[in-house]
């Protein structure tokens, strides 16, 4: 059964398969006819523009990394400054809650000079 004529038959074989079949082996296999001038420009105008687009994205990834590593020291720059500010507070706060003990307050008081009523002050020189 016969449905049709033998042009419309699939053939699994690739093109470069059938011309590598169809040739002699002492004669060479046929060269693509060069390209048109304006396909070669059209080539060449791609491969510049994808050239200066990956340029481009190169540069600006560089720039970027830079500028991250820069925000990372100031990062780092500044949680070293609030440790220290940290330090600072909880020693303001131990210094004030150690004026709130009358103990250490008359202390400070005598260091300035003061004295409580009927108290004498007597100034020994050092015995260095």
């Amino acid at each position: 059964m016969n449905r049709g004529s033998e042009e419309k038959v699939v053939s699994f074989r690739s093109r470069s398969s059938q011309a590598f079949q169809s040739n002699p082996p002492n004669q060479p296999t046929p060269s693509r006819p060069p390209l048109p001038p304006h396909v070669r420009r059209r080539r060449w105008i791609w491969l510049i523009t994808m050239l200066i687009i990956i340029l481009w994205s190169g540069s600006q990834l560089f720039v970027q990394a830079r500028e991250v590593h820069s925000k990372e020291m100031d990062l780092l720059k500044e949680k070293k400054h609030l440790e220290q500010l940290q330090q600072e507070n909880r020693a303001l706060e131990q210094e004030v809650d150690r004026l709130h003990d009358e103990a250490y307050l008359f202390e400070l008081a005598r260091k300035l000079g003061y004295k409580k009523p009927g108290e004498e002050i007597l100034d020994l020189p050092d015995m260095r």
